[in-house]
């Protein structure tokens, strides 16, 4: 099987600082898979090398066995990478559906269309109420975004994101800046992600990372220092020292 999601000694160094340094990942098909570690341990930086808004200074990405280190952004969306955003980055003056249909009309390479709904071709405009069904947005699709409860705007990332029809998608702190009763938003929507998609989180909520992920890589100082199964890892006595504390090894 090919893997999803591919890092061969992937490595970025500003001037003598190296950011990260010959990190290494393979990801399959539908696995969820965390990336964690400190402030300042490279996450950022690395989750910026898969997605093409940094060059490598050494190493190599592979999505779907397709080398994309030399590639673009848009290029790398089109060899099937999503990602969502710690800051928001909706359209917060259109509604629920018109940011899905923007979307997969971008996707499909479609543009506005008289004869469809609200502007938009048939076909985009009805899997763009799906997509706003699947994670229970339905009710509010008309509304404009700015108007809408934040948990619901992080749900509106994720089925844009998903809309994109990706094999790899990254996390990048799904739940930050949520109030308490709104996590359950995110993690019903993360039990929904689809099987097949090879999922990456990058997230400091470690009760959140304990409940989703399969499988955890842990940074420190641009360095992989662990990599397994998410309950050997929580057990290693070095992230225990470096990351988790003692609260999190039981």
């Amino acid at each position: 099987m090919t893997a999803a999601l591919e890092l061969h000694g992937v490595t970025r160094h500003f001037g003598g600082l190296r950011a990260c340094n010959d990190v290494s990942l393979l990801l399959e098909p539908g696995a969820r898979h965390a990336l964690i570690g400190p402030n300042g341990a490279g996450k950022s930086t690395l989750v910026n090398l898969i997605t093409g808004r940094l060059p490598v200074s050494a190493g190599r990405i592979l999505l779907g066995g397709q080398d994309v280190t030399g590639q673009t952004t848009s290029q790398r969306v089109r060899a099937g990478l999503a990602r969502n955003y710690q800051v928001s980055s909706l359209f917060p003056s259109f509604s629920v559906f018109e940011n899905l249909a923007i979307v997969i009309a971008e996707r499909d390479g479609l543009g506005l269309s008289w004869r469809g709904r609200h502007g938009f071709p048939r076909a985009v405009a009805d899997e763009a109420e799906q997509r706003a069904a699947a994670l229970r947005l339905a009710v509010v699709g008309t509304q404009t975004v700015k108007l809408l409860p934040y948990g619901q705007q992080r749900l509106l990332e994720l089925a844009m994101a998903l809309a994109l029809r990706p094999r790899v998608l990254l996390l990048d702190e799904p739940a930050a800046g949520l109030p308490g009763p709104d996590h359950a938003l995110i993690l019903d929507a993360l039990d929904a992600l689809p099987a097949e998609v090879a999922v990456l989180l990058i997230e400091h909520d470690m009760p959140l990372v304990f409940r989703f992920a399969r499988s955890v890589t842990v940074l420190a100082e641009g360095q992989v220092i662990a990599e397994g199964a998410t309950a050997a890892v929580r057990r290693d006595p070095r992230v225990r020292e470096v990351y988790l504390g003692r609260s999190h090894a039981a």
